[in-house]
């Protein structure tokens, strides 16, 4: 591709969260064009093609073959993630890829190794990387104003998939172990280890959790086979501690939050509805940012521009392994 021009996008999956995010970003953004779709139903294909314009592709292998097509974004259930990723940087295809990257570490190991090989390059959906706050927390902590951070408490829990999916059902994919993998902890769980990760800018060398399935059950009313709710301990490089609890049960309002308990102070990221992140200082000084909430995810027009400008992957598939260990 010849630096400036609009990469050609393909969205393979067609499900909700292509959908809501990546679907609509797509279509409005000044840095790319919307090639065309698939998805093994092909009602949801011709449905977003219909509204959107751009081509139906009858398998995504037709779509990876197509050689105007640029890039692809994979929105389709986690057993496939790792599969496609790799067979689309093996035709130099840029993939952005819904998290988690894949099944196993041996089959994220492939898609790194992919990445290495490709002309192209990976770039993982970890969305949370881009909101206002978390990138505000980051530059707070890294400036080392809070002194060091000693603890973190973080929560990710809503109702349950059942909840935001297409099919609006116990049966969807992602409470189902052959398809979705670790339940909570790959779906929400993956989510902090990336971000925490991200804004403290080191890894996690400890990790012990309790899981289990407490409340989601099956058509039948037997229990699913993935962990409805866990609670988890990490310890990073340096010492800092923190606990990540993770759930599908929570039938109020959302919790997204996470708190940095520093040597100077507290910093609160998605703790208040009415303000994103506030900073409270050992010496009563206080500050708020980001009353209003994203206006997209950014995670789209990023992909596209690292494409366009022929930059490295804004979240490297290295980055993403690294999350992938420690679910």
């Amino acid at each position: 591709m010849v630096m400036g021009n609009k990469p050609r996008i393909g969205i393979i999956g067609c499900g909700q969260i292509a959908k809501i995010r990546h679907v609509p970003e797509l279509a409005k953004s000044e840095h790319a064009e919307l090639a065309g779709f698939y998805d093994f139903i092909p009602e949801h294909a011709e449905i977003l093609a219909n509204q959107y314009g751009g081509k139906v592709y009858g398998h995504y292998e037709d779509m990876l073959k197509d050689s105007s097509v640029d890039g692809v974004i994979i929105c389709t259930s986690n057993d496939s993630h790792g599969k496609i990723s790799v067979e689309a940087l093996g035709q130099d295809k840029y993939v952005l890829c819904e998290k988690p990257m894949s099944m196993s570490l041996e089959e994220a190991a492939m898609v790194v190794e992919a990445d290495r090989k490709s002309k192209a390059f990976y770039m993982a959906a970890h969305n949370q990387r881009f909101t206002l706050a978390h990138r505000k927390a980051k530059e707070i902590l890294q400036s080392k104003k809070m002194g060091r951070v000693l603890f973190f408490r973080c929560t990710l829990a809503h109702t349950g998939p059942e909840n935001f999916s297409v099919n609006r059902s116990t049966s969807t994919w992602y409470l189902n172990k052959k398809s979705s993998g670790f339940g909570c902890i790959t779906d929400l769980g993956i989510h902090k280890c990336d971000v925490i990760r991200y804004m403290l800018g080191e890894g996690f060398t400890k990790v012990a959790a309790v899981a289990g399935t407490r409340d989601k059950r099956d058509a039948a009313g037997n229990f699913v086979d993935v962990y409805d709710n866990a609670a988890c301990v990490l310890e990073t490089e340096s010492g800092v501690m923190g606990t990540l609890n993770l759930s599908y049960s929570n039938y109020g309002p959302m919790e997204n939050g996470v708190y940095f308990y520093c040597e100077n102070g507290v910093l609160r990221v998605y703790n208040d509805a009415n303000c994103a992140l506030e900073v409270m200082m050992k010496n009563g000084e206080r500050a708020s940012y980001f009353s209003e909430a994203n206006p997209c995810s950014h995670v789209v027009d990023t992909f596209a521009m690292a494409i366009q400008n022929k930059e490295f992957s804004p979240v490297a598939a290295e980055e993403s392994y690294e999350a992938m260990r420690v679910v």
